[in-house]
C-alpha cells in the first residue's frame, strides 16, 4: 500500500515537471515582442504609427497616416506594412515622442508645440502671422529647403528621424462675444496651449491667456471659466464647439505645425530601398494632408455657419503689428527662428 502511494506520488511530480517544461517552451510568443518597435509577420516587417486625434475620414492626421501606410506597402511590395493607432491609443504626443526616441514606437504624428519642450528648433513655425493664412506659402516654406533644414536640426537635437511636416488648417478665435477689432481682445480669458510661445502671442494681443488641457475647453466655455479659445475648424467641429461658442473671428494667427517622425532604431533596420519608400510615403502623406486641409477647412467653416455660429472678418493689420515684438524676441533668442522667418519673408 505504501509502495503504491509512493509510485503515485512520483508520477504526479513527473507530470507536473513535464508541464512546466512544456509551458516554458511554448508560452513566450506574445511576451517576446513586448517593448519592441518593428515587428515581423509572415509577409515582412510591421511598423506601428500613432497619433492623438480620433480617426476621422477627412481629418489631415488620418489622411496622412493612411496615405503613408498605403504608399509604404505599395513601394515595398508588401514587405513593410504599417499598423495605425489613432486617438491616443499609444499615448499623448509627449509620450509617443519619448517612445520614438527610446526606440519603443516606430512612427508618430506629433505636434510641434509639444516638441518645443525637447528642443526649440521648430519654434519658428509657430511665429504669428508669418504665413498670412496662405496654405501654398505654408507648404512652400515647410516642404522646401527652409523646412527641411528644420527637420535635419530636429534629428540632430533629439535623435529621431524627421520625415516630413504634416498640414492642418490655420487657427482662429472662437468666443462667446464678438471680436470686431484688436480692442475687443483686451482682457479676454483665452484658452491656450501650455507653451511660453503661445502665452506670449496672446498676451501681445491684450488677451489673458489661460492654459488648459484641450479636453477641458467645452466645459470651461459652458461655465464661463474662459471667454474663448483658438482652434482650427476641423477640430472644433469634432468637439462640437459650435454648441458653446457663438462667434468665430478669422485670424489665421498660426498653423500649429505637426511633424511625422520615426525611430532611428527602426530606420536603421530598413534596407536603403525601404528607407527611400518610407521617405517617399511621408512626402506623399504631407501633400495629402495639405489637400484635405484645404477642402475640409471650407467644408467645416460652412458647417459652423449652418450651426448658427457667426463668422467675423476683422482688419488684421493691428493684430500683425502687435505681434512684431514677439517675433523679434524669439528671433533674438533662437537662431533657427530668425533663419526660418527670414526665409518665409523672402518667399512672399
Amino acid at each position: 500500500m505504501k509502495r503504491s502511494k509512493l509510485i503515485l506520488g512520483l508520477g504526479l511530480v513527473l507530470v507536473l515537471v513535464l508541464g512546466i517544461l512544456m509551458g516554458g517552451c511554448g508560452g513566450k510568443t506574445d511576451s517576446g515582442n513586448v517593448g519592441k518597435t518593428q515587428g515581423t509577420s509572415d509577409t515582412g516587417k510591421k511598423l506601428r504609427l500613432g497619433w492623438t486625434v480620433a480617426r476621422q475620414d477627412d481629418h489631415p492626421y488620418t489622411v496622412a497616416a493612411e496615405t503613408f501606410a498605403k504608399v509604404v506597402k505599395e513601394k515595398t511590395n508588401g514587405k513593410v506594412q504599417v499598423d495605425l493607432y489613432p486617438g491616443g491609443q499609444l499615448g499623448g504626443d509627449r509620450d509617443m515622442f519619448e517612445s520614438i526616441q527610446m526606440g519603443n514606437l516606430d512612427v508618430g504624428v506629433i505636434s510641434a508645440p509639444v516638441i518645443a519642450s525637447f528642443t526649440q528648433v521648430l519654434v519658428g513655425t509657430d511665429m504669428p502671422y508669418i504665413f498670412n493664412n496662405d496654405y501654398d506659402l505654408l507648404y512652400k516654406a515647410e516642404s522646401g529647403p527652409a523646412g527641411q533644414k528644420l527637420l535635419q536640426k530636429l534629428e540632430q537635437a533629439t535623435g529621431v528621424k524627421a520625415l516630413s511636416f504634416i498640414y492642418q488648417p490655420f487657427r482662429h478665435f472662437f468666443t462667446n462675444r464678438p471680436i470686431k477689432s484688436l480692442d475687443d481682445m483686451k482682457g479676454l480669458k483665452l484658452r491656450c496651449m501650455e507653451t511660453p510661445v503661445h502665452i506670449d502671442i496672446f498676451k501681445a494681443l491684450g488677451a489673458n491667456p489661460t492654459p488648459l488641457p484641450y479636453n477641458d475647453v467645452y466645459t470651461a466655455m459652458q461655465t464661463g471659466t474662459i471667454d474663448g479659445f483658438e482652434s482650427d475648424v476641423i477640430g472644433a467641429n469634432a468637439s462640437k464647439f459650435y454648441e458653446v461658442s457663438k462667434y468665430i473671428t478669422i485670424s489665421g494667427h498660426f498653423n500649429n505645425a505637426v511633424v511625422m517622425v520615426m525611430s532611428e532604431k527602426t530606420w536603421a533596420q530598413l534596407s536603403p530601398e525601404e528607407q527611400q519608400a518610407v521617405q517617399d510615403a511621408a512626402n506623399e502623406a504631407a501633400k495629402a494632408s495639405l489637400d484635405i486641409t484645404k477642402k475640409a477647412n471650407d467644408k467645416y467653416m460652412q458647417v459652423m455657419k449652418d450651426k448658427g455660429v457667426t463668422i467675423n472678418e476683422v482688419d488684421l493689420k493691428p493684430f500683425i503689428e502687435a505681434e512684431k515684438p514677439v517675433i523679434d524676441k524669439y528671433e533674438a533668442q533662437i537662431p533657427e527662428v530668425k533663419e526660418f522667418v527670414e526665409a518665409v519673408r523672402n518667399m512672399k
